[in-house]
């Protein structure tokens, strides 16, 4: 937005209801300050009664997609997209969005919340005080935002990691649990189990749920290997959705 004109931004703060809030200034600072009232205003409602932040992000990916259309007659270049528009493109998928013909379409069904589930897995990090899982949780994300696929994997695979060393000291009330992969057979032998025997989450033969989520995290052993963004961004939205599951156990179990 920081590069529209004024005019520009003149008819989309009206589009929008947002000419009244923000206040006059440079064309960059007035888009910083539509996010900062966004970002102050998350349940804020438009003339349609639906949420604004969504009617302009929505709006926003819609004005640089039009910028990638091509030929005649006009196409829309993904590639031209995902060129100019890098960062953009890496914060939709971490939230579960894609552009799909230019179209702004969710990546998974509307019943998963992406960015609800990283909200409340925080949350609740904070709430056990687990800070060194939600260390490596932001600064995966983190990587996951720069590009850095790598890096990105292994800060994922050392979150869940220590989430489960975090989660077996907490249920342990003082007593010492081991670490690393002991601590999730502690986790699954104690008494009751804090995994859920039944629905198959551990088998203690490598075929159960956690058991395959964690070889999922580990392709090459020890080492995070190569990756792609789309494997990266398939890892991001595992270990939230699976550390959500956890972390809300956590509270249930005694």
């Amino acid at each position: 937005m920081a590069d529209w004109s004024h005019t520009e931004i003149n008819r989309f703060f009206l589009e929008h209801g947002l000419e009244e809030a923000i206040e006059a200034g440079s064309r960059a600072d007035r888009a910083i300050a539509m996010a900062r009232y966004l970002i102050r205003n998350p349940d804020a409602l438009n003339e349609d009664g639906g949420n604004l932040s969504d009617a302009v992000m929505t709006d926003l990916i819609g004005h640089a997609a039009l910028r990638c259309y091509v030929g005649y007659p006009a196409v829309f270049d993904l590639e031209n997209f995902e060129f100019r528009f890098a960062s953009i493109r890496r914060g939709l998928e971490r939230d579960g969005f894609t552009i799909d013909d230019g179209t702004l379409r969710p990546m998974l069904p509307r019943a998963i919340d992406l960015p609800a589930t990283d909200s409340e897995v925080h949350v609740l990090l904070d709430q056990f005080a687990f800070t060194v899982s939600r260390g490596h949780l932001d600064q995966g994300i983190a990587a996951h935002a720069r590009g850095e696929w790598a890096g990105a994997n292994a800060q994922f695979r050392v979150f869940i990691e220590s989430l489960f060393d975090a989660i077996a000291a907490r249920l342990a009330n003082g007593v010492v649990t081991p670490t690393g992969g002991q601590s999730r057979i502690w986790l699954a032998n104690r008494i009751p189990s804090f995994f859920l025997i039944n629905l198959n989450e551990w088998t203690g033969n490598g075929l159960g749920f956690i058991e395959g989520f964690i070889r999922r995290l580990h392709p090459e052993g020890a080492h995070p290997g190569l990756s792609d963004e789309e494997d990266s961004t398939f890892r991001l939205h595992l270990v939230l959705l699976v550390g959500r599951l956890l972390l809300r156990r956590v509270g249930q179990v005694q």
